[in-house]
C-alpha cells in the first residue's frame, strides 16, 4: 500500500486514506517483528534462564494478542483503502492480486482463534516447554515425607501434626508460581495441574508407605478371623496411629502446598481435586482394612480395639471434614462416616453380648481344688475394669448414646454403661454359683463362694466399677459373703466344736465317770480339729481381709468355747497323769494354727504319723498328725 504514494496521479487522490490505514498496519508489522526477535530466546530450554524464559513467553504472549486484537480495525482500514484504489484502477492487476492476498492474510489473524500462522507455532513450543519444565522441577524437587509412627498428645490437642519438614524450598516453589502464573494466562493450565496430580500422588503414596503399610492389604474379614488375636491386635493399634498420621500429617501437608502452589491462578476445585487424588489410593486402603475388621467376627477382646479406631476416626473427622471439603472429596467423607458407623454398631453389639459370652462359658471354665477365684471371674472382672477405665469409659460411653439415638431409646438409661457392666456382673455371679455346685464338699463350696463374690465385690470397689455399680450392689455382695463365711464356719467348725458338748456331764455319775467322758470329748474334739485342719490345709482364702475376717470368726467361734470347756471340766484331768495326757493343745496353741492355716502356713504331717504314740484319729479313721504346742511349729 505504501508505494502507492508515490505512484500514479490518481493513486496519490487517496493519500490521505492510505496513510490513515498505513499507522495502524506499520504497529502491526512491528509486534510480527518482535516475535521473530523473541524466537531465538525461546528456542533455548527454559532451565537455562527460567525467568528470562517466562519473561520472553510473556513478551510473546503480549505481542500475539496485541496483533488479534488490534489487526481487526487495521484490515479495515486497509480494506478501504485498497478498494478506492482499485475502483479507480490505479494500480496494476499484478498489485492490486498482491494487495487483496497480503489483506486477506492479515484478516485471518483477527478472528480470535488459535493460529500457528501467527507466530509460526511459537507459542504453543514455548507454552509445552514450560510445562516440562515445571513437571521437571517438581520432580527434582519431590521427596518422600518421613512420617512418624504416631502422634504425641500435643499433636493431636493442637488438631493437627503439620512436618516441619520444608516440602518445596521457597525458591522452588516461587518458580512453579511463575510457570503456573504464565500457563493459566494461555490455556495451559490444565495440562501442569494433570502433571502435579501425578507426581504429588506417587509422592504421598511413596511416603506412606515409610509406614510399612503391608498390613492394610489383609482386609478381607475371613482372613482377619483367620489370624493370631496378638498380631491381629498390633495390627489394629497400627492402623490406629497411622490413620491419624496419615490425615493430620501427610493430607494436611498436601493440601498446605497444593493451596501454595495452584492457589493463586487455579479455583477450589482444582484444589479439591488434586488433593482427592493425591489422597485416594492411601485413604482406601485405611478404609478397606477398617470395613475388614467392622465386618469381621465378633469377640469379647476385640471391643477395645473397635474402641481404638473409632477414637482415631472421631480425632481425625475435624481434619477430614476441613481438608476434602470439596465436592470431589465427598466420596471419601461418607466413606469414612460410613466406616466409623460401622465401627460403632460393631462395638456397640460386642458390648452387649458380652453377658451372653460370660453365660457360654458354663462349661468351658473348671474348678479348681482349691477352691480359689476361677480364671472366669478374673478374666470378667479385670475385662471390664479396663473397659470402665480412664482410657475406654468416655470412649464406650460415647458410643452407646450415639447408638442409642439411632434406635430412639425412650429410657437411655437401660442401655448405658451402668445397665450393662451390671448384666455383666450379674451373669458372672450366676455363674460362680452354678459351678460352685461342682465341688462335692459343701464347705469347699461356701470357700470357692466366699472367694469369688468377695473377689467381684473388692475389685469392682477399688476402681471405677464402683461407681457403676452402685453402693447397693457393693453391700448385697458383702452381705452374701458374709453368709457363705457363716454356712463355711458352721460346716467345718460346728463339727469340730460339738465334741465340747457339756450334755451328759453330770458330776453325780462319779468322778471317774465324768472324767473319762470330759478326756474322751477332748480327744474326739483334737482328732476333729486335725481332721479340719488336714482337709483345709488343701483350699485357699485368696484376699487377705476376707482370710483376717474368716479367722477372726473362726477364732471368736472355737477358742472362747474351747477354753471356757477346760475351765470347767479341766481340773478333773489332774489326777492321773494330768491334763497333757488328754489336752492336746492349750486354747492359744488353737488360736495360732487356726491362723497359721487360714493363712497358709499350717505345716500338717503326712497321714499315719505318730507323735509320741498319741496317735490322731479323724471322724472317717485316718490319721492325722498335728504338731503339740512344745513342738516348734511356726
Amino acid at each position: 500500500m505504501a508505494p502507492l504514494l508515490l505512484g500514479t496521479v490518481s493513486a496519490r487522490c487517496f493519500s490521505g486514506q492510505i496513510e490513515e490505514a498505513l499507522g495502524p498496519a506499520k504497529t502491526v508489522l512491528k509486534k510480527f517483528e518482535e516475535l521473530r526477535a523473541l524466537e531465538v530466546t525461546l528456542m533455548r530450554d527454559p532451565k537455562e534462564n527460567l525467568d528470562a524464559y517466562l519473561v520472553a513467553v510473556q513478551k510473546l504472549d503480549e505481542c500475539v494478542n496485541y496483533i488479534k486484537l488490534n489487526t481487526k480495525g487495521t484490515v479495515r482500514l486497509l480494506q478501504d483503502a485498497a478498494e478506492s484504489v482499485m475502483q479507480q484502477e490505479a494500480v496494476g492487476k499484478a498489485h492490486e492480486q498482491r494487495l487483496i492476498e497480503s489483506i486477506s492474510l492479515l484478516k485471518s489473524y483477527s478472528t480470535g482463534e488459535p493460529n500457528p500462522n501467527l507466530d509460526g507455532g511459537l507459542l504453543g513450543i514455548a507454552l509445552e516447554r514450560i510445562a516440562k519444565e515445571f513437571k521437571r522441577i517438581l520432580v527434582q524437587h519431590t521427596l518422600p515425607l518421613t512420617l512418624p509412627d504416631r502422634l504425641d498428645e500435643a499433636e493431636r490437642t493442637n488438631g493437627n501434626g503439620l512436618t516441619d519438614q520444608i516440602l518445596l524450598p521457597p525458591a522452588v516453589l516461587k518458580r512453579l508460581q511463575a510457570i503456573m502464573q504464565n500457563l493459566s494466562s494461555n490455556g495451559g493450565l490444565e495440562k501442569c495441574v494433570e502433571s502435579y496430580r501425578e507426581i504429588r500422588s506417587t509422592r504421598a503414596f511413596v511416603s506412606l508407605q515409610g509406614l510399612k503399610l503391608d498390613y492394610l492389604k489383609t482386609c478381607n474379614p475371613e482372613a482377619l478371623e483367620k489370624m493370631d488375636w496378638d498380631i491381629l491386635q498390633t495390627m489394629i493399634g497400627k492402623w490406629s496411629e497411622h490413620i491419624e498420621v496419615a490425615v493430620k500429617v501427610l493430607y494436611a501437608s498436601e493440601k498446605q502446598l497444593c493451596e501454595q502452589v495452584l492457589g493463586k491462578v487455579a479455583n477450589g476445585a482444582y484444589i479439591d481435586e488434586c488433593l482427592y487424588k493425591v489422597a485416594r489410593i492411601g485413604m482406601g486402603q485405611f478404609i478397606s482394612f477398617g470395613e475388614g475388621v467392622a465386618r469381621s467376627q465378633r469377640a469379647p477382646e476385640k471391643l477395645f480395639k473397635l474402641l481404638d479406631m473409632y477414637d482415631a476416626l472421631e480425632r481425625c473427622m475435624p481434619n477430614v471434614n476441613s481438608l476434602f471439603d470439596g465436592e470431589c472429596c465427598r466420596e471419601l467423607r461418607l466413606q469414612l462416616r460410613e466406616l466409623q458407623k460401622m465401627i460403632v454398631a460393631q462395638a456397640c453389639c460386642t458390648f452387649w453380648e458380652f453377658k451372653q459370652w460370660v453365660v457360654e462359658q458354663q462349661h468351658e471354665v473348671s474348678v479348681a481344688p482349691d477352691g480359689s477365684v476361677t480364671k472366669l471371674s478374673s478374666y470378667v472382672v479385670n475385662y471390664l475394669k479396663y473397659l470402665v477405665g480412664d482410657i475406654y469409659n468416655p470412649i464406650m460411653d460415647k458410643v452407646l448414646k450415639i447408638e442409642q439415638t439411632w434406635r430412639g431409646q425412650a429410657r437411655p438409661e437401660e442401655s448405658g454403661l451402668a445397665h450393662g457392666v451390671l448384666l455383666f456382673m450379674q451373669a458372672l455371679e450366676r455363674q460362680v454359683e452354678a459351678r460352685s455346685n461342682d465341688y462335692t464338699d459343701p464347705a469347699l463350696r461356701y470357700i470357692f463362694l466366699m472367694n469369688n463374690i468377695w473377689y467381684m465385690r473388692t475389685r469392682s470397689k477399688k476402681c471405677e466399677l464402683g461407681g457403676l455399680l452402685g453402693d447397693q450392689w457393693l453391700t448385697e455382695q458383702r452381705r452374701k459373703v458374709e453368709q457363705y463365711t457363716l454356712a463355711y464356719e458352721h460346716e467345718v467348725w460346728g463339727g469340730v466344736l460339738k465334741y465340747l458338748t457339756r450334755e451328759g456331764i453330770n458330776s453325780q455319775a462319779g468322778r471317774s465317770v465324768v472324767r473319762d467322758l470330759v478326756a474322751k470329748r477332748i480327744r474326739d474334739f483334737s482328732s476333729a480339729f486335725d481332721y479340719a485342719c488336714q482337709k483345709h490345709q488343701r483350699w485357699i482364702i485368696a484376699e487377705e481381709d476376707l482370710r483376717e475376717g474368716t479367722k477372726n470368726a473362726v477364732v471368736q467361734a472355737v477358742v472362747p468355747t474351747y477354753r471356757n470347756f477346760l475351765s470347767s471340766f479341766g481340773h478333773l484331768l489332774e489326777s492321773g497323769g494330768g491334763s497333757r495326757n488328754y489336752c492336746k493343745y492349750t486354747p492359744e496353741n488353737i488360736e495360732q494354727m487356726i491362723t497359721d492355716l487360714l493363712y497358709g502356713r499350717l505345716e500338717l504331717s503326712r497321714p499315719g504319723a505318730h507323735q509320741g504314740g498319741h496317735g490322731s484319729h479323724g471322724p472317717h479313721g485316718r490319721q492325722a498328725h498335728v504338731p503339740y504346742a512344745g513342738d516348734g511349729h511356726r
